[in-house]
Order: C-alpha cells, then sequence, then structure tokens
C-alpha cells in the first residue's frame, strides 16, 4: 500500500452515495438488458446475465456481467472504500487519507468453455491519497532543517494516479445453487507511477531554502512509492443468474 501503519476504516458519504448510485444503475441496466433479451439461456441466442456485490482489495461494490455464448463474456463493475493510515518520510509523520474510487469495464476469454477465465479491461481509476503533515513538539524537521509548526504553517501533500488504467487477470465463476454463482479474481491495475505534490502554507515557504527543502522532501516521499505502479486486484463476487 502507499501509506504504512494500521489502516482504519472511515466512512465516506460521498464514496457511499456513488457505489450505492452505481449499485441501483447496474440493477437497472441489468433488468433493461433482461427485458431485450429473449432468453437466459446462451444456447438460445441470449446472454446469460448475472448481477450481485463484489468484495475486492479495491473497495466493496457491485457488478453486473452478461456470457455470451461458451467462450466469452462481459463485465462492468464499480468498488469504492476509504482508510486512513500514517506515514513517516525521514523526520515527517504524515496523516493520510487515502480513498479508494474506481469502475471496471472486463472482457473474459473463456478457453476451455467453462468457468475459468483470462481478463482484459480498463478502469476509470479516482484512487487518491490525502496527506497532512503532523507537527512533533511543535516543530517540523524539513530535509535536515527545524521549523516552528507556525512558521510551516498547515503541510499538505496528495499522490495521485493515472485515471486509465489496464487491467489483467485471471480467474474463475461457478454455479453453486440454482441461479447463484460465485466467482474469484486475481489479477494487476496499471495505475503508473504515482504523482505526488506538497505544499505548506506558513510565511517561510517564501524563502529560497525552505523551497529547496521542501522539494527534497516531496522527492523523497516520491522515492517511497514510485515503485508502486501496480495495484494488485483480489476480488469476490456472489450473483444471480437471470
Amino acid at each position: 500500500m502507499i501509506v504504512t501503519g494500521a489502516p482504519t476504516p472511515m466512512p465516506n458519504r460521498r464514496n457511499t452515495r456513488r457505489i450505492l448510485a452505481t449499485t441501483v444503475a447496474l440493477a437497472t441496466a441489468s433488468a433493461a438488458l433482461v427485458a431485450q433479451a429473449q432468453t437466459a439461456d446462451p444456447a438460445g441466442g441470449g446472454p446469460l446475465l448475472s448481477v450481485g456485490p463484489v468484495v475486492s482489495t479495491l473497495g466493496p461494490g457491485a457488478e453486473i456481467g452478461a456470457r455470451f455464448g461458451d467462450h466469452f463474456g462481459l463485465r462492468l463493475n464499480a468498488n469504492g472504500f476509504s482508510f486512513s493510515a500514517n506515514h513517516t518520510v525521514r523526520d515527517v509523520r504524515y496523516d493520510g487519507d487515502a480513498t479508494l474510487e474506481s469502475f471496471g469495464l472486463l472482457a473474459d476469454l473463456h478457453p476451455f468453455g467453462g468457468g475459468w477465465r483470462v481478463t482484459a479491461g480498463a478502469r476509470l481509476n479516482l484512487n487518491e491519497v490525502d496527506l497532512k503533515g503532523t507537527p512533533q513538539n511543535a516543530t517540523y524537521t524539513i530535509h535536515g532543517m527545524t521549523y516552528t509548526a507556525s512558521e510551516v504553517g498547515s503541510l499538505n501533500g496528495k499522490i495521485a494516479f493515472n485515471r486509465f488504467a489496464p487491467y489483467v487477470g485471471v480467474g474463475y465463476e461457478g454455479a453453486v445453487a440454482d441461479r447463484w454463482r460465485f466467482g474469484v479474481d486475481l489479477g494487476a491495475m496499471y495505475h503508473g507511477t504515482p504523482r505526488v505534490s506538497l505544499d505548506a502554507s506558513g510565511p517561510v515557504t517564501t524563502t529560497p531554502d525552505f523551497q529547496n527543502r521542501l522539494e527534497a522532501e516531496r522527492q523523497e516521499l516520491r522515492d517511497d512509492v514510485k515503485d508502486y505502479s501496480w495495484y494488485p486486484v483480489l476480488s469476490l463476487t456472489v450473483k444471480y443468474v437471470f
């Protein structure tokens, strides 16, 4: 993960509303597709449709799927979650609020005609991490120089990623009961090299020496996260088949 420490789940009303709205939209879309399909049996010419909740390292959410014959399927899903953690870079402690929010369109190839699948697709990736520096004993030590908290003011940063994120993975989906299916997927989302910004608001920020030290601090923070260009994805679904 980008931030370390023991994560504490934090409710996020914006995320909750978006995921709830997306769940309703997915259910509505599935109902519309069912109404248009002549039959839910692929052998009869129509897609096999399914909808249900998903639990993932991208956060909980919802998924709708359509299986077209034995070898091809499409899925649309949405995930979201928020949590807080902390991370220390050299002498500066940051409190981080991570927001996971993404929407995926996935194509499944079933090479053996059964439940095993190879998946490729893309996600609209809105994941980001907001950072807030926390003074220690009313001071900040930034790249070897100590400043009072009043001199630095607020110290805020952000870690952001590419909005367009390709996804590849493998998985399996099979029946567990009449009209119910269980699925598992393991893959990775490429969200690019994380982009890091860092700024302060206090009076010392106008001095060239502080600006240089703050830039060095930003570079150190970037070095800590630059290798996290791939996000591992493990997801579980339980879906109702129409």
